[in-house]
């Protein structure tokens, strides 16, 4: 093995155990994960609060999140945009996912198209099916570190080994699709990502390291607190109860949150608890992760409506010692026409806004 790769390959297993706990998921995470509904399940594509298929302006919405967790070690970006289609059946939306890994060198960049569509099954329930297309882009940074053949009797050449300084990168296609079943107060659905075991060596194809599946199951049931007019009428500010839960799996992780949400229009808020104590995490320990506490407001403007969000995770059990301060924020925004605001109507998959 050439001198580089050695060096290389020293550098990325040394990444590896500093980073373990994180590398375990292998994909980033959101505790807000209704902010970033694509994220989760491509068929939340184009599933707008307020639907006015007359006026196009009125069908698109935008996302954006912001996660920094083990003391600032690592940090999350996901911004999106998706529309719903005239007819109502059809959602197209896209994502970009900016992923940093703390102290060691890395980054992985990914964008996403998605499409979704709607399956009336009766008056009362539908599905949506979506799919996703993504590429995605690694990188390890090189040009932090210094290598011995730069060290020299007048100090550190930077220049003498411009071809290690490049840096490592990986490239690939990735393949999800999701599936949701849903009414006006219940909703089921169940997400695959990395159908295509895609790999993601920096080694390119002399080494094997493949993407491994996720599989993640939600749901939840909006208990309203109040009368309200029913669906495709105007409606008063929301006063709902909805317990959710949400299970992922990609090997070798298993991880569950239950909790719920209290909707008080303007005004939100959440409570999960993320663990599965049952079952021993990778590590050996105790599979008890955090309480996440979340807070949201909707804030109506000129053009349309603002959904503003803030997340804490509080961690319990093993990770006390490691996990450090974890904070999320989202800001989430819909384009209104003044014409459509007194013709809102409720939104068909009924998960909260966090």
């Amino acid at each position: 093995m050439k001198l580089r790769q050695v060096q290389i390959l020293l550098l990325l297993v040394s990444f590896g155990v500093l980073s373990s706990r994180r590398l375990y998921a292998q994909d980033p995470q959101f505790t807000q994960i209704y902010s970033a509904p694509m994220y989760l399940n491509p068929a939340f594509a184009g599933n707008l609060e307020y639907d006015c298929r007359k006026l196009p302006a009125s069908r698109i919405k935008t996302n954006m999140n912001y996660r920094t967790q083990y003391g600032n070690d690592f940090s999350t970006f996901y911004a999106s945009i998706d529309y719903r289609e005239k007819s109502g059946r059809l959602g197209l939306g896209a994502t970009f996912i900016q992923d940093n890994y703390g102290l060691a060198p890395v980054s992985a960049s990914q964008a996403n198209l998605v499409a979704s569509f709607k399956i009336p099954v009766d008056i009362d329930w539908q599905i949506h099916t979506g799919i996703q297309v993504g590429f995605h882009y690694r990188n390890v940074n090189l040009g932090r570190f210094i290598f011995p053949e730069q060290i020299t009797d007048h100090g550190i050449n930077a220049s003498s080994n411009a071809n290690l300084l490049k840096g490592v990168d990986a490239k690939f296609i990735d393949l999800g699709v999701g599936g949701l079943v849903f009414n006006d107060k219940m909703y089921v659905g169940l997400a695959a990502h990395h159908l295509n075991s895609p790999n993601q060596s920096f080694r390119g194809d002399s080494a094997s390291d493949p993407l491994e599946l996720k599989l993640s199951v939600h749901g939840g049931y909006k208990f309203m607190l109040g009368k309200t007019k029913g669906f495709k009428k105007s409606r008063k500010p929301e006063k709902s109860i909805t317990p959710t839960c949400h299970f992922r799996y990609q090997k070798p992780f298993k991880q569950l949150e239950v909790g719920t949400f209290v909707n008080l229009e303007p005004a939100i808020f959440g409570l999960w608890y993320r663990g599965l104590p049952i079952i021993k995490s990778p590590d050996g320990n105790f599979n008890q992760e955090a309480l996440c506490l979340m807070a949201g407001f909707k804030l109506p403007t000129n053009y349309g409506l603002m959904r503003l969000g803030i997340s804490y995770d509080i961690p319990m059990g093993s990770n006390i010692s490691y996990l450090g301060s974890t904070f999320e924020l989202s800001v989430g925004y819909q384009f209104i026409d003044e014409r459509c605001r007194k013709r809102i109507v409720y939104r068909r998959i009924p998960n909260p806004d966090l």
